[in-house]
């Protein structure tokens, strides 16, 4: 069976060693500490699941969801929020999110829900 693969991004979820190491049971993980690089890295790769962390209440950084949802609609994405912003966690759905956490968050929860996504890919 191959390796689904992940991409964790955003400044501190890049670094997450833990959840990095529970995503490599079944993922291939990539990592971006800038979120900007998005677009780059799917270009480059087969990306299943990205697990984008907006750190502030940024209508601009959530833009990159829309960007992705239009040129690699397969590509699932989980929000990890700083700042637990209703209205950018609104948008986010809006623009094709599948789940969202606010920090802090649990590991286990972000890994299954990864992991339930990439069986349904």
């Amino acid at each position: 069976m191959s390796k689904y693969c992940a991409l964790l991004s955003g400044p501190t979820i890049a670094h997450d060693e833990k959840l990095k190491n529970e995503l490599e049971e079944f993922a291939v993980v990539l990592s971006s500490c800038d979120n900007r690089q998005i677009e780059s890295i799917l270009n480059d790769n087969k990306v299943d699941l990205i697990i984008l962390e907006i750190p502030n209440a940024n209508l601009q950084e959530i833009e990159v969801i829309k960007i992705v949802k239009t040129r690699f609609p397969d590509t699932e994405i989980i929000l990890v929020d700083g700042n637990g912003d209703q209205e950018l966690i609104a948008h986010a759905f809006a623009f094709g999110v599948k789940d969202a956490f606010r920090k802090p968050y649990k590991t286990s929860l972000i890994v299954e829900r990864a992991n339930a996504f990439m069986r349904l890919t």
